[in-house]
């Protein structure tokens, strides 16, 4: 057999060279085959970033790292994840960036995006969204929105691509004011909202004025500039007051301040009023609402405060499956260490429920993947309608916290409704949602003034207290009394006149006996005068008996 002759040398070189293969070369074969049969997925991050807003994607971006370095430590070889910024330092403001949102996403998908890549769209905010969905539908790859939503994305004829990990209940503004107002049975309501620098405001008194207008709620709607200094409220009031007693003020803690302390001088901040301010989360940018500013108002604003409704959009205390202690302390270390997020002397606080839902849709985005690569599911990853089919009415469990999506792909949202106790806000309902309807939770009794309810929109008597139920009880009223008081006075009058006649008889007969006292009754006189004579005689013969047998006529 040629393999016997060959010398015992060439048999060991040969014995070694298998030994190599089987230990090193074929390792690597394998590994380097399944480095090419790897999906690439590039994510594309547009976003602003010129403005230390919380949704630009400067205060966001430390999400994108911590959220692609987790999808790569966990999918490795089979899915590797990419993202690339997209932004353009020359727009000084969210407008004209959103402007600016088509063509520059566009320019990157022609020049830059890799077409053996898997590209998925993930955004904060400030590309108007409807436009960025549009642009995604017609290249039909996935857009994942991590802090803005719109109604657009109920249609999926023009968003067929779109899911939404916000958090803000922008979808249900309205319902949520709505379900508060016919759990109270208020019908007429005043709206105010703010124009001024917050966004926020701006996103949520259109959908509730539309919703309030739709459901037949009575309302006056007020939209003033926030931006002119100082606020004067007085006309407002006045309004407010011959209008209802529940009034909706989307703007924010320092308007709502100064609103408060020019009601309060006019007795309208009592237990018959009610305030519904607004806030996003807790963010110190937002402005905080308390009355402690440390200034000669700040007893009065305590006091007004007991008739404000505070509205959290974003309530995370009401997670109980959020966990991100972990997760700040990296995002802070990022921020220190890479000058692209603007923040490296930390004047800004981490946004933390913007990162926590960008964190949550990388990580959704890398299950879904999974379960298409793995053959868990049927989707077909390269059809981005058929990819974002597979976010819709799904629960979700990431690193910070519990993801819940509507069958339109829209995040479920913890909101909070609060009152004050006279220290603090305290937590009287939450959002629950009945078969995707949003609707409050009361989870404690509240402490209205001391009342367990709030009070209605309209006084009993009216604002005017000129209400018909009230007149026509005044007048019944007024009625009453001055038939009663004619009554008592007829009677006055009787005792009055018998009283007045009873004196002049008695008047007449007392002055008849001292002006004629010579005119005597014979009969009277005849008995009292025999009687008197005959009693004088009695006593004169008494008298006189002693002396009977001395005495001599």
């Amino acid at each position: 057999m040629a393999f016997a002759k060959m010398p015992f040398r060439v048999l060991l070189s040969a014995a070694k060279l298998l030994f190599i293969l089987h230990h090193w070369a074929l390792p690597s074969l394998i590994f380097t085959s399944l480095s090419v049969s790897a999906l690439n997925v590039q994510i594309l991050a547009p976003g602003f970033v010129n403005t230390p807003m919380p949704s630009t994607i400067t205060l966001c971006g430390p999400a994108f790292a911590t959220g692609t370095e987790y999808l790569n430590s966990v999918y490795n070889p089979t899915l590797n994840f990419t993202y690339f910024y997209v932004y353009d330092l020359s727009y000084g403001n969210c407008s004209s960036f959103t402007d600016e949102t088509l063509h520059m996403v566009s320019q990157w998908m022609y020049q830059v995006r890799d077409p053996n890549s898997l590209t998925v769209i993930v955004s904060p905010s400030c590309t108007y969204e409807p436009y960025l969905s549009q642009i995604a539908a017609q290249w039909n790859i996935l857009l994942i929105t991590s802090t803005q939503s719109d109604i657009t994305i109920r249609d999926k004829h023009l968003a067929p691509t779109w899911v939404s990990t916000n958090i803000y209940p922008a979808q249900h503004y309205g319902d949520a004011m709505l379900n508060l107002i016919q759990a109270n049975n208020w019908t007429s309501v005043y709206v105010v909202e703010e124009d001024g620098p917050l966004q926020f405001y701006g996103l949520v008194g259109p959908p509730v004025k539309r919703t309030f207008e739709a459901n037949g709620v009575q309302l006056v709607y007020l939209k003033y500039d926030g931006r002119k200094v100082p606020l004067n409220f007085t006309t407002l009031l006045i309004e407010f007051n011959a209008r209802s007693r529940v009034m909706f003020f989307f703007g924010p803690a320092e308007s709502l301040r100064i609103l408060l302390i020019q009601a309060y001088s006019r007795k309208m901040t009592t237990s018959e009023y009610v305030y519904v301010a607004a806030i996003s989360f807790i963010y110190k940018r937002y402005g905080v609402f308390t009355w402690n500013k440390g200034d000669k108002d700040d007893l009065i604003v305590r006091m007004a405060y007991r008739s404000v409704l505070l509205f959290t959009a974003i309530d995370l205390s009401q997670d109980r499956s959020a966990n991100l202690t972990s997760f700040t302390a990296r995002w802070r270390d990022l921020y220190l260490s890479d000058p692209f997020y603007r923040n490296q002397n930390l004047r800004d606080d981490p946004p933390t429920p913007f990162l926590a839902a960008t964190e949550a849709g990388l990580e959704m985005l890398g299950q879904v993947l999974d379960e298409a690569i793995t053959g868990v599911s049927s989707i077909d990853i390269w059809d981005g309608a058929d990819l974002a089919s597979a976010f819709w009415g799904r629960t979700f469990n990431t690193t910070t916290g519990r993801v819940s999506l509507d069958k339109y792909g829209d995040r479920l949202p913890f909101t909070s409704m609060s009152y004050y106790d006279g220290t603090q806000f305290v937590v009287f309902a939450r959002s629950r949602f009945d078969s995707g309807s949003f609707q409050w939770e009361n989870i404690r009794a509240v402490d209205w003034h001391g009342s367990p309810n709030f009070p209605p929109n309209e006084p009993y008597c009216g604002y005017g207290g000129d209400h018909l139920r009230c007149t026509e009880k005044d007048e019944s009223e007024r009625r009453t009394t001055e038939i009663a008081a004619v009554s008592v006075a007829a009677v006055a009058v009787c005792v009055i006149i018998l009283a007045a006649c009873l004196t002049y008889h008695r008047w007449h007969h007392n002055r008849g006996l001292h002006t004629q006292w010579f005119v005597l009754d014979p009969a009277f006189l005849g008995k009292k005068t025999k009687s008197r004579r005959s009693d004088s005689l009695s006593s004169l013969n008494s008298a006189a008996r002693p002396f009977d047998n001395t005495f001599i006529p």
